[in-house]
């Protein structure tokens, strides 16, 4: 009975003991907590009267505070039941004061105080600044990674070496800012305001740029692969070197774009339009270029290979020494166009316009799919004399600069509309031969039967020339050799 009671005073002395430990414990922890809470009120006092005093030396550093004073941790308030399973959960009791008042204070800061404003290096990721006034702020350095800029006034802001992973930019206003360095993966800067802009060698890869207006942007260098350029305004921006590869272009206006030597392969350029786009040693290999309007562009040595350029526009483009093996060229209007030197083989040019076209020297093969008409034109011009049955043949509006038809059988052809500046012609037999609106400019017609041919309306044709035939009688000829001009 005595050690009973005994174990039993044993027990309630322990218990005594342990109920006190556990209250002293749980009041030091109530203690730190009110302290904490105490600290975190003060500092966010203390930024406050500094973002508050209207002046922007103090604004600067009030905001050299914002990240540290909006994260400071508090452990929640212990309860006398169960802290000692709270021990490790805290709170940012400032996090959501700060930051809402960043969103409200920078989208109404007047000129004088935010404008030119130092928030270099800043932590202020995820942070909602849309519609924010901060014209030449500079935020370089700083990391604003998935934070809210849409709308927000950054025209010729310092953004070199920020990060703005995943932030959103839609409507914002840019012009002028520079993002050397910057860190834009997967931003969205849907319509977006970055004419004039900054972005040589920047990483813009899967960026979101629909409808945004990049005139005269420096993209040089910059990769932009799988970004979506839907719609983007792109003219008289700098884009040499550009990678592109896998990006969607459909509907771009790259009038005049500098784009030597870009990295477009796979890119989607369904309509988009490049008309006198500089494009020499580019990669378009697998591009969609469908309707696309090439009109006089610069192709130069470019890769085309397997590229889908059915119903484009390529008047006037220079595709010399350019590879279009495998090319889907359907339809394509390739009227004047320059392939000499180029790569055809495997090409499909069906219904294609090859009027004036130069194809000397372009290469072409067994799987190249060419209209008779055009294949027979190819032939002439690149067999170098071989060709010269073509008794009425249809050789309208054929390029045949510089060929060599001597002594060929041309009567009855109809060579109105070709190209044939510097061809040799002599002896050849051009009876009855159809050479309205011809090009005969330098031709040399030495001893060639003109007889009864259709000269009117043709070109570059001389009174020299026309004496230097074999006969010319009947021969309906141009108003100014008529004495009629």
């Amino acid at each position: 009975m005595a050690l009973s009671v005994k174990t039993l005073a044993r027990s309630l002395l322990c218990l005594i003991v342990l109920s006190a430990a556990y209250t002293g414990v749980y009041a030091f922890l109530l203690a730190r907590h009110e302290r904490a809470v105490q600290h975190a009120a003060l500092q966010k006092t203390m930024f406050f009267s500094l973002v508050g005093a209207g002046n922007t030396g103090a604004l600067e550093t009030g905001m050299q505070m914002f990240d540290r004073v909006r994260r400071l941790e508090v452990q929640i308030a212990p309860r006398f039941v169960n802290f000692l399973w709270q021990a490790t959960e805290t709170a940012t009791p400032n996090a959501h004061i700060l930051e809402d008042w960043a969103g409200r204070f920078f989208a109404s800061c007047e000129a004088a105080v935010c404008q030119d404003l130092s928030l270099r290096g800043l932590n202020l990721r995820g942070i909602r600044l849309s519609g924010a006034r901060l014209a030449r702020a500079d935020l370089s350095g700083s990391d604003l990674q998935e934070a809210d800029l849409s709308e927000a006034d950054l025209s010729e802001a310092d953004l070199r070496g920020a990060n703005l992973t995943g932030a959103r930019l839609v409507g914002t206003r840019l012009r002028y800012a520079n993002f050397l360095d910057a860190q834009l993966t997967q931003a969205d800067l849907e319509n977006a305001n970055l004419s004039d802009a900054e972005l040589h060698g920047v990483n813009l890869g899967h960026v979101n740029l629909q409808w945004t207006k990049l005139n005269r942007t420096n993209l040089t260098g910059a990769n932009l692969a799988g970004a979506n350029l839907y719609g983007a305004d792109l003219r008289g921006a700098k884009l040499e070197g550009i990678k592109l590869p896998g990006a969607v272009l459909v509907g771009v206006d790259l009038i005049g774009a500098g784009l030597i030597a870009a990295d477009l392969q796979g890119a989607d350029l369904e309509e988009a339009d490049l008309i006198e786009a500089k494009l020499r040693g580019a990669n378009l290999s697998a591009a969609n270029l469908k309707a696309a309007n090439l009109h006089q562009a610069h192709l130069f040595q470019a890769n085309l290979t397997q590229a889908t350029l059915a119903g484009a526009d390529l008047f006037q483009t220079n595709l010399v020494g350019a590879s279009l093996a495998g090319a889907d060229l359907r339809r394509a209007e390739l009227k004047q166009t320059d392939f000499s030197g180029a790569d055809l083989k495997g090409a499909n040019l069906s219904e294609a316009n090859l009027a004036g076209a130069e194809l000397s020297g372009a290469e072409i093969d067994a799987h190249t799919q060419l209209d008779e008409k055009w294949r027979l034109v190819w032939n002439i011009v690149n067999e170098k004399g071989k060709v010269t049955g073509l008794a009425g043949a249809n050789l309208r509006d054929a390029g045949l600069a510089g060929v060599t038809l001597e002594g060929a059988d041309l009567n009855g052809a109809d060579l109105s509309g070709s190209i044939l500046r510097y061809a040799i012609l002599t002896d050849a037999d051009m009876t009855g031969s159809s050479l309205q609106r011809a090009d005969l400019h330098e031709a040399d017609l030495a001893g060639a039967n003109l007889a009864g041919a259709d000269l009117s309306e043709v070109q570059g044709l001389t009174r020299e020339q026309l004496e230097s035939t074999k006969t010319y009688q009947a021969a309906r000829l141009p108003d100014y050799l008529n004495g009629r001009e």
